[in-house]
């Protein structure tokens, strides 16, 4: 079983691509991923969580639907997240820092607070900005956070800084997808624990059969690779 933690229905990149259910069930075949996470960004709540939907009706044995909203929303944005979760029994929520119009830990405080209380994973791109990800963390440490990108995908430094950080709050895990710095996989894994780090791809933009060959060249045992690929993010999402 491999199931791939970061997929998007419609992506961050430059030209904000949408992706078919065909396309991606394409790319995690030729990876021999079993389940994938998929969310939609870049979109109004609705609008996303509407497009994933239809993306999952598609293959719904193979895909794990994650919802979406803007924090900057407010209670709207509270509502659509009870929809999802209330009304179609999805078990986590994407959230990035990008799309907010001037970034702050507060309306992100109030979103994860009601995603806490709802039981969701939180899987946040936080844009490498380490000081939003400590305050909303300080706020709720027992918020179950999935930390996308070691925190920052090509910042060495900064990767060790979120390492560190997880360190001191063990509800905190880390999705290694798109990360150009890949050996601080396998240093993440090392300081955390295999119990605390989770494959992703950031796909289908970026392949996951190239992602995944991130965690098999860890050298890590059976187990933690077990843990790493599937285990994880089955009991955070159970």
């Amino acid at each position: 079983m491999i199931i791939d933690a970061h997929v998007h229905v419609k992506g961050g990149d430059t030209y904000r691509r949408e992706f078919s259910a065909e396309h991606i069930l394409q790319t995690m075949d030729e990876a021999g991923i079993d389940k994938s996470v998929i969310f939609s960004i870049c979109l109004p709540g609705r609008e996303s969580n509407e497009l994933t939907q239809r993306c999952y009706e598609q293959c719904p044995e193979r895909f794990i639907p994650f919802a979406h909203v803007l924090p900057e929303d407010g209670r709207r944005a509270i509502v659509e997240l009870e929809r999802c979760a209330q009304q179609l029994g999805w078990k986590g929520l994407k959230l990035h820092v990008g799309e907010m119009a001037e970034a702050s830990s507060e309306p992100l405080k109030y979103v994860c607070a009601a995603a806490q209380e709802m039981d969701l994973a939180v899987l946040i791109d936080f844009g490498t900005r380490l000081d939003i990800a400590t305050e909303l963390i300080e706020a709720l440490p027992e918020l179950k956070l999935l930390v996308a990108h070691l925190g920052a995908p090509n910042q060495e430094v900064l990767v060790e800084k979120f390492i560190s950080l997880a360190l001191d709050y063990p509800a905190i895990y880390m999705d290694a997808s798109y990360s150009a710095v890949a050996w601080k996989i396998k240093d993440t894994i090392d300081a955390i624990g295999a119990d605390r780090v989770v494959f992703g791809s950031d796909g289908p933009l970026i392949h996951p059969a190239i992602d995944l060959m991130k965690i098999k060249v860890c050298h890590l045992s059976d187990e933690d690779f077990e843990k790493v690929t599937w285990r994880n993010i089955e009991r955070i999402l159970s």
